[in-house]
């Protein structure tokens, strides 16, 4: 497969309109489902300003390297840690588990945070390159142990998969496995320029957001047990 800035153009190009198509249908419907309906929208941004870190690459373009990949890193490493956990609180069922989801939205702000708040004081600590034609994203971090950057990787992960695996909700589970597989494919892939390929593959994973809104999912809520505010 070849990534490039065509490839993340195309994808983005495609996700925003579906996006935006979602998000009517969220507000028209019930607006617990519009964190859900912003997915692709998100992922088609973030897909848009991949294309201008390859187009920099490209031509040697430090500054637009450097803004479109802090740009980048922003969705990857701050924007989702906080957003899945969020969207997936707002259809969760489960109050005790909705408070859950709400907590691990805010340990993914306060990682997020963690990981782009040196950013701008040291712009330097973020670099891209290309390697076997994926973008290796390489962010310094604070306390560089190999066993804090282990335990992140963690954190990190089960930010993600944890709420769209276990959410209540059987049709919005999907989407978490998608993601899930796209991570496997990646790690055995891609290993090299993981990031980057896994949110590409995860933006793909997003069309199925469409597919659920052409289902109506976003009259579906009501229909599960036990939901109090």
């Amino acid at each position: 497969m070849c990534f490039s800035a065509t490839a993340s153009f195309a994808l983005s190009s495609a996700l925003l309109p579906m996006g935006g198509w979602c998000f009517q249908k969220a507000w028209k419907g019930d607006r617990h489902f519009l964190p859900l309906a912003a997915f692709p929208m998100a992922f088609g941004v973030q897909q848009a300003i991949e294309g201008f870190v390859w187009l920099g690459l490209g031509t040697h373009d430090l500054a637009l390297t450097c803004q479109a990949a802090t740009g980048f890193v922003s969705f990857s490493h701050g924007f989702w840690l906080f957003w899945t956990p969020f969207m997936v609180s707002m259809l969760e069922v489960r109050p005790w588990v909705r408070w859950l989801w709400r907590a691990m939205a805010c340990i993914g702000f306060a990682y997020g945070a963690y990981f782009l708040m040196p950013l701008a004081v040291h712009p330097d600590w973020l670099s891209v390159t290309i390697q076997n034609q994926t973008l290796n994203y390489s962010l310094q971090i604070l306390i560089p142990h190999p066993a804090l950057k282990l335990l992140g990787q963690v954190v990190y992960v089960v930010t993600i998969l944890a709420p769209l695996l276990l959410i209540s909700h059987p049709s919005v589970q999907g989407l978490g496995w998608l993601v899930l597989g796209s991570l496997l494919a990646t790690t055995y892939v891609f290993p090299g320029g993981l990031v980057s390929v896994w949110c590409f593959f995860a933006a793909i994973s997003s069309a199925y957001v469409g597919y659920l809104f052409g289902q109506n999912v976003e009259s579906t809520l009501e229909t599960l047990p036990v939901r109090d505010a």
